[in-house]
């Protein structure tokens, strides 16, 4: 696992959501994914192994569900910006992942030869598939190709992070945000959702976010109250912040609002209710509460635009697939068409090594 005795953050990022359900949709993401590539300083080498990875995955879409979404991100991981591509269906799933990855089998005639392709121009890449329940597909593409002669790596924050941040469909901007800060061994991450949508409830997330990066090392209850202050004569918001601390293993958490949050382990959920009121307005006294952070576990944080009906474990394997692919699922059959939508997964996966 990466350091966490340097103060870092992670920065507001927000996802592009892509409809596809027509053939002419393929080409405006991959004119999206390559716009995003060079907005974020991906060499030419990667803008063009986004640009099959993106059409692969839209032409899989259309030709096994008929219709689906994919959600761009971009991201900064050991210093290597890449884009993040997640793509989601809900159609008949794949009977057999380790068949499907040869060469061939899903999109011949493309210019990357299936998933098998996909795989080698991604950093990063990784199928969630269950027969008639759908697909979900990660691949992170950087300015470092994958290859099988390059040494393993250290996990890196974003290597744990999986985040979906899309606005109301019709709306530019995003009342949802979130912000991570590392200091020493804590992870202290925070959610908020500005009431209503658009510009007022973006700029109203952004007093927290912004504030969020100097306060974070504050118990979670305190940092709450800062930002509530903070927000005063905004609109106001709903927000929960959680603080991982690696050492004592245990996740201290507070919310006020409908941001919602989990610790899902192998031996079961801690549910992190947050309490009634508006921050910045209608502010109960503060409490937070203390549960173990176990080996292996999950943290799930999310905005009322998703509901709150889903387990983990009716997903077999999930528990233990990328956090990108966590919120991915969840953000596919239970996000709300009507709502801004956040879904952030912080998984504790010390143990494992990228390539």
């Amino acid at each position: 696992m990466e350091s966490l005795t340097a103060r870092a953050a992670l920065p507001p990022s927000p996802s592009t959501l892509l409809i596809i359900d027509e053939q002419t949709q393929i080409g405006a993401a991959r004119r999206c994914a390559v716009e995003l590539g060079h907005g974020h300083s991906l060499s030419a080498d990667a803008v063009g192994r986004l640009a099959i990875a993106v059409t692969e995955a839209a032409t899989n879409i259309i030709r096994h569900a008929g219709h689906g979404v994919m959600v761009l991100r971009a991201l900064l991981s050991q210093n290597n910006p890449m884009i993040e591509v997640l793509a989601l269906d809900k159609g008949p799933g794949i009977p057999d992942v380790t068949r499907a990855m040869r060469d061939g089998f899903s999109t011949s005639g493309t210019a990357g030869h299936g998933l098998g392709g996909m795989q080698r121009l991604a950093e990063v890449f990784e199928i969630y598939s269950r027969p008639d329940k759908g697909t979900a597909l990660v691949a992170r593409i950087g300015n470092r190709p994958r290859s099988s002669e390059r040494t393993p790596r250290p996990v890196s924050l974003e290597d744990r992070l999986g985040v979906v941040c899309v606005p109301l469909r019709g709306e530019t901007e995003c009342g949802d945000a979130w912000r991570i800060v590392v200091a020493r061994q804590l992870v202290s991450v925070l959610l908020v959702d500005g009431l209503g949508h658009g510009p007022d409830a973006a700029a109203t997330a952004a007093i927290a976010t912004n504030m969020f990066r100097h306060i974070a090392n504050e118990p979670p209850e305190a940092a709450l109250c800062a930002m509530s202050e903070a927000m005063r004569g905004s609109r106001g918001a709903a927000l929960s912040v959680a603080v991982i601390d690696h050492a004592a293993r245990s996740t201290r958490f507070s919310g006020v609002g409908n941001v919602d949050g989990r610790v899902i382990a192998l031996g079961g959920t801690e549910h992190l209710t947050p309490q009634n009121g508006i921050v910045g307005h209608n502010m109960p006294t503060v409490r937070s509460v203390k549960v173990p952070w176990p080996a292996g576990a999950r943290l799930v944080m999310h905005s009322d635009g998703i509901t709150t009906r889903w387990r983990l474990d009716a997903y077999p394997g999930l528990m233990t697939a990328h956090p990108a692919l966590v919120a991915g699922v969840i953000y596919r059959d239970f996000g709300r068409d009507r709502d801004d939508v956040t879904i952030l997964v912080l998984g504790d996966d010390a143990t494992r090594e990228q390539g």
